[in-house]
């Protein structure tokens, strides 16, 4: 509720606003916005007929509503405070209730646990679940989260996916997505690591922990489980076991598939780990492999690809750039497998674009060590050229054959001439921007497979995609303490949930927009504090939405009008 309040300072009245909230049952001060002298308030009213008067304190809504409305029917709050009960002295923020505003922060936009209260205050967050943004320090962070243990973890995860599954349309298919995962600064770096094109890859040491995750989800991308395998320890040493424990624990929370696909995406090995699934009944893989193993796809001109009917080509076409979309051939048939190969025209052209920077610095290298060597013996001059030229092609991830270097001796000075392996530059040509999706799914087309390999990020990231959910919930990190992985991995796998029931909705609705697009374009949606009159009280109201704010809420059930957002009717 907002209301005027007057303060006298130095013989002087000043006028503020000031939003307040029940917070565990005592009036809190949430907001408070200074308006200046009664002339200054006045001057607020004197605005062109028509007009409405400008807003105060704009917080940011939409998206903050959106997560809280996905989490009504699984209620990730009542999950864990009926596993781990606040004490009787706590007046701040429950357990359940700082996880869950980690979680929202990371299904919206991820920031470290030191500026999470800084990052809600900029939200209307009071209007949906008031907390004191004090109480959302890091250390308390650590001390709510020093009370789970393993067993608790573990009791929290059957919940919560327990209510996921009951809250979403389960099919007889699922997909278990096999990521190489995350890696999480040690103690003494001086930057944080992340798969997002926005986060910095620059640090000292090693990373210190490395966690691999499998996630289940249905065919719609929405997460049904996951288990995390430690650093150091070998994908395929647990993989059968591994496949067996998620079936498992499904099946326990209440669902159970008559047929599994694992995706392998372009980070892992994916040959043993498919020689390791053929061997289990009712389990199938989709796996990105390099084009180097199917020669004949290779050898097969762009000119007879198709344009791959998937959503990311769906949504060049509207943004004008069908030139740009995914191409494919296939499939390539052996015994019991069928593969396709993809072309990313965006990726060819990046991938180009960067082979001849890299070919010219190489040459200007080159000039640079003659200039160097020239007096030279030209015995030594060749043996020295030779050996900086190999160093250098390693450091630019070219093959030192990509050129060929002629030497010579002219007027007492050494020379060197360069001059580009034409096959091997067509070579690498071909290869670039095309990726080889590999099944043992004969019963899938190529809309299925590769679609599901655009879509689920298989194929790697690219600066023409949007992140995949995956990517985007996981990514970047901020966490530094070893002991707290787990309860971190767990929140960036709600938010993943939480994105992809979202993704779900989205795709019912017929919009094209992923759940992080739509999530990005709900911070628009925004509040502010208007003084409509002299009279009447300062209230906090919408700004005016979007046609596509609209169409959002109205996939999840919701209508924007009247200075809210309420269900549907019917």
């Amino acid at each position: 509720m907002a209301h005027l309040h007057k303060k006298v300072k130095k013989d002087l009245t000043y006028y503020y606003i000031r939003e307040s909230q029940r917070i565990k049952g005592r009036p809190t001060i949430v907001n408070q916005v200074c308006l200046g002298t009664a002339d200054n308030v006045r001057s607020l009213f004197e605005v062109r007929e028509g007009n409405l008067p400008e807003g105060f304190s704009p917080k940011e809504y939409g998206s903050v509503f959106l997560i809280h409305a996905l989490d009504l029917k699984i209620d990730l709050v009542g999950i864990i405070d009926e596993i781990l009960p606040p004490g009787k002295k706590i007046r701040g923020p429950s357990l359940g209730e700082i996880i869950f505003y980690a979680a929202m922060n990371r299904a919206i936009a991820p920031t470290s646990k030191r500026k999470l209260a800084a990052w809600f205050e900029q939200t209307d967050i009071q209007r949906i679940r008031p907390v004191r943004l004090i109480s959302l320090s890091s250390q308390n962070f650590w001390n709510h989260w020093d009370r789970i243990r393993t067993a608790e973890l573990e009791k929290i995860k059957n919940r919560f996916f327990k209510k996921v599954i009951a809250s979403v349309s389960v099919e007889e298919n699922a997909h278990l997505l096999m990521e190489t995962g995350l890696l999480f600064p040690s103690a003494g770096q001086n930057a944080f690591i992340g798969r997002s094109p926005v986060s910095s890859v620059r640090f000292n040491k090693t990373p210190k922990h490395q966690v691999k995750i499998a996630l289940l989800t249905n065919r719609r991308g929405i997460p049904l489980y996951y288990q995390t395998i430690d650093e150091g320890e070998p994908v395929i040493k647990h993989f059968g076991p591994m496949v067996d424990n998620l079936l498992a624990k499904v099946s326990f929370l209440g669902t159970s598939f008559q047929d599994l696909t694992v995706l392998i995406g372009a980070n892992l090995n994916a040959a043993p780990l498919c020689e390791k699934i053929a061997d289990k009944d009712h389990v199938r893989f989709i796996a990105v492999v390099s084009p180097d193993a199917y020669p004949e796809l290779l050898s097969v001109s762009t000119r007879a690809y198709q344009v791959l009917p998937c959503k990311h080509n769906l949504r060049l076409r509207s943004l004008g750039e069908e030139h740009l979309s995914i191409l494919y051939f296939g499939p390539s048939r052996a015994e019991k497998e069928q593969a396709f190969i993809l072309f990313d025209p965006a990726l060819y052209r990046k991938m180009r674009r960067e082979l001849r920077d890299r070919l010219q610095k190489l040459r200007q290298d080159l000039i640079i060590w003659q200039r160097e060597l020239r007096s030279q013996p030209l015995e030594s001059f060749i043996r020295e050229i030779k050996g900086r030229f190999v160093s250098r092609c390693k450091d630019l991830s070219l093959d030192f054959e990509v050129m060929k270097l002629t030497f010579g001796r002219e007027d007492g000075r050494s020379f060197v001439q360069s001059q580009l392996n034409r096959r091997q530059c067509a070579a690498m040509l071909q290869k670039m921007g095309k990726m080889v999706v590999r099944t043992d799914r004969l019963d899938w087309q190529a809309q299925e497979v590769c679609g599901l390999a655009v879509g689920r990020g298989l194929l790697g990231e690219s600066f023409n995609r949007p992140q995949t959910l995956f990517q985007s919930a996981l990514t970047p990190q901020y966490h530094w303490t070893e002991s707290k992985i787990p309860i971190h991995v767990f929140v960036c796998m709600a938010a993943l949930t939480y994105q992809g029931i979202l993704d779900s909705r989205l795709d019912k609705a017929g919009l094209l927009l992923n759940a992080k697009e739509a999530i990005e374009e709900m911070r628009s949606l925004r509040t502010a504090i208007f003084l409509l009159s002299e009279e009447a009280k300062p209230e906090r109201l919408f700004e005016k939405p979007s046609e596509l704010h609209v169409q959002i809420a109205r996939a999840l059930g919701y209508e924007i009008g009247g200075g809210e957002i309420k269900p549907l009717e019917g």
